[in-house]
């Protein structure tokens, strides 16, 4: 892995880079706007050393002090951050019963005359006296800051940094954050050293004593209370309130929402305008050692702290960088670049999910293309047919849903792809073939669909997958051999594609399904892969848009997995095998169940029912969006009826547009329904 600011005389060339905001640094391969540099090692001693080598580059190569915590006490490592800023000190995580040797060569080599330890002197948790000794050895003076616990050590710690500083107007800031849970505290960090401005652990549900009698004495004008009344309790903003402080609280829906929140309020808060930035620090949300050394460096940066997953950048995070670079759904060309820096190895915030932020931002937020307005204006509670062509087939909503595109029927079995508006007019013919249920890649820009080649085996016709730009030109063959390809789904990031493929040549007479599988590939057609085993029909694969998940069906049951093809759990049964799609929000899927039903009524009678279900992923929770009573049909199936099927949600979330369609394919057309409340 490439780590920027490794060496100390990197660091200083770092540096150089960072003098003019907007520029984009680290890693050699940046693409233009987004310049990343990574603070990570092989574990969270050397990622703390990584961030710390880079706060001795951004000094000019030498430090006077350092502070040390255990790397085992993420409540130390937060309290010691304003003091580190305030001190021009790295925060150093150390084991807590030995001093590693490489962080012996970098006190040595950056000249570091005086350590003051924050935490116990423990060997468990804290940072014992072998550390203290070895610190000793190296002619290191030595100061321990300890108390009976995490709230009185924040007040020593505070008490220790001196006068706190001023958040601009809002005057003299201390920050108070719950002392049992660490993303708030630890997002307030870079803000903390810059101010300098102590953070304060309190309980959750009232305001420590011992923090009231510092906020008085030490003359606060302002509190920032980082969390919602879930982490810090209403009682504990009044009691803060009540002794004639103001109090800004800094929350969101969740952790990301939060860092989000705090970026908002700091930007252009202080006199040299400091954090009105295009940097900003990046770390995983659920683990706390990542960022233990973030905070001296971020406010030497000014930049604020924000919070990913390993796997992705949340989209409320992308969303924020997205503001800030100018991009929106009706301005894709960035107006400004920013610089990342993220914090741990490739296990915290993985490489994929920064690159996938890079390569295509507003994907990342949640959908390249999002709908100024409903796909379907005027839709009231009842289903409605849309488009006006009397035989419509395999229809799918463009990214934007400013258009559908489907297969209209000349005459039966005799079929044209088109574009057109919801409401059927200004139809464009895109080819003079049919092509059956394409989708459109993430950006909106290409589609991918399966095409008959012609050629037949065992009685079965080969196809394969094929990719187009959105009008229609450089249409081109991806995959190829003795295979039935279909049902072609984007990944999120328009990386990969997942299929499902049926191997011909494998195929029994006596056995439809003998090796029908869910692959995946690249978007250029390499590197394909088996998902599944095959064998029970696997078939129709669906991309969740969040990209954690791929609904599939199994020998009509459906199923949903992880790209890897791992995880694997049924959602639904009692499934009719005609497609399904994942709500913009990927927390359902819509899908058609079938099922003939005895109808008394008639003599000899069965009605061949339809309904359009939502299921949750997360729940036992069906919710039935349309049911279709069919007419009466004999047991020999000689009568009519009238099939339900491919169910597309809308990229709104409010519509879901279906296939009616009669059992013998001479009549189609397509409909919406509005999506019931959930």
């Amino acid at each position: 892995m490439r780590r920027s600011g490794v060496l100390i005389p990197l660091v200083g060339a770092l540096v150089v880079a960072l003098a003019a905001p907007g520029v984009p640094v680290g890693a050699a391969d940046a693409e233009p706007g987004v310049g990343v540099s990574r603070y990570g090692g092989a574990d969270r001693y050397e990622t703390s050393l990584r961030a710390s080598e880079a706060v001795a580059g951004h000094a000019g190569g030498s430090l006077d002090w350092v502070v040390l915590v255990s790397g085992r006490s993420w409540t130390d490592a937060v309290v010691a951050a304003s003091l580190a800023g305030s001190l021009g000190a790295p925060v150093l995580a150390t084991p807590p019963d030995r001093l590693r040797p490489d962080a012996t060569a970098f006190l040595q080599r950056t000249g570091v005359s005086r350590a003051l330890i924050v935490g116990a002197d423990s060997d468990a948790d804290g940072v014992g006296q072998a550390v203290a000794a070895a610190l000793g050895e190296l002619g290191i003076d030595v100061e321990r800051i300890t108390r009976s616990d995490q709230y009185a050590t924040s007040i020593a710690v505070a008490q220790r940094l001196g006068t706190p500083g001023a958040m601009g107007k809002l005057g003299r800031t201390a920050i108070v954050a719950n002392g049992r849970v660490f993303a708030d505290a630890l997002v307030a960090g870079a803000f903390a050293a810059r101010g300098p401005h102590p953070v304060l652990l309190s309980p959750p549900d009232r305001l420590h004593p011992g923090v009231a009698r510092y906020l008085a004495s030490a003359r606060i004008a302002h509190v920032v209370l980082m969390g919602g009344t879930g982490a810090v309790h209403s009682t504990v903003e009044d009691a803060v309130k009540a002794l004639g402080i103001k109090v800004t609280r800094l929350w969101g829906a969740t952790r990301y929402d939060t860092a989000v929140a705090a970026a908002k309020l700091v930007a252009g808060k202080y006199d040299d305008g400091c954090f009105a930035t295009t940097r900003y620090g990046l770390a995983r949300a659920h683990v706390p050692f990542d960022s233990f050394s973030a905070a001296p460096l971020l406010g030497r940066l000014c930049a604020p702290l924000l919070l990913a997953d390993p796997p992705a950048v949340p989209p409320s995070t992308a969303a924020h960088l997205n503001r800030v670079r100018g991009l929106s759904t009706t301005s894709t060309t960035a107006r400004t670049g920013i610089a990342l820096h993220v914090f741990g190895g490739s296990a915290a915030v993985t490489s994929y999910a920064v690159n996938n932020y890079r390569s295509d931002p507003l994907g990342t937020e949640g959908g390249r293309l999002r709908p100024k307005k409903p796909c379907v204006p005027g839709l009231g509670d009842e289903a409605m047919p849309i488009l006006s062509d009397v035989f419509t087939h395999g229809a799918s909503w463009t990214r934007d849903c400013t258009k559908v595109a489907y297969t209209g029927w000349v005459k039966p079995y005799d079929g044209r792809f088109y574009v057109a508006n919801v409401d059927g007019t200004g139809r464009t013919k895109v080819f003079d073939h049919g092509v059956g249920l394409p989708e459109y890649s993430p950006d909106g820009k290409k589609m991918a669909f399966a095409l008959g080649s012609g050629l037949w085996l065992k009685g079965e016709p080969v196809s394969h997958i094929w990719i187009a730009n959105s009008d229609g030109t450089g249409l081109h063959q991806i995959t190829r051999g003795d295979y039935r390809d279909d049902s072609p789904s984007w990944s999120p990031d328009g990386k990969r594609i997942a299929f499902a493929r049926e191997h011909l040549l494998n195929r029994t007479h006596n056995q439809s399904y003998d090796d029908r599988y869910i692959a995946v590939m690249d978007a250029d057609g390499s590197n394909i892969v088996a998902l599944t085993r095959g064998g029970l029909a696997d078939r129709s694969p669906a991309w969740s848009p969040d990209g954690k998940w791929i609904a599939y069906d199994l020998n009509q049951d459906l199923w949903i997995m992880d790209p890897q093809g791992k995880n694997g759990r049924q959602v639904a049964t009692v499934y009719s095998p005609d497609h399904h799609s994942w709500s913009p929000d990927s927390k359902h899927i819509a899908y058609v169940t079938s099922e003939f039903v005895d109808d008394d009524t008639y003599s000899g009678g069965k009605r061949h029912d339809h309904t359009i279900t939502i299921a949750s992923i997360d729940s036992p929770l069906k919710t039935e969006a349309l049911r279709y009573v069919s007419h009466l049909v004999t047991n020999s199936f000689r009568g009519t009826f009238t099939i339900i099927r491919r169910p597309q949600w809308a990229p709104d979330g409010l519509s879901i547009m279906y296939e009616r369609n009669t059992h013998q394919g001479d009549a189609a057309r397509t409909y919406v329904v509005p999506v019931p409340e959930l």
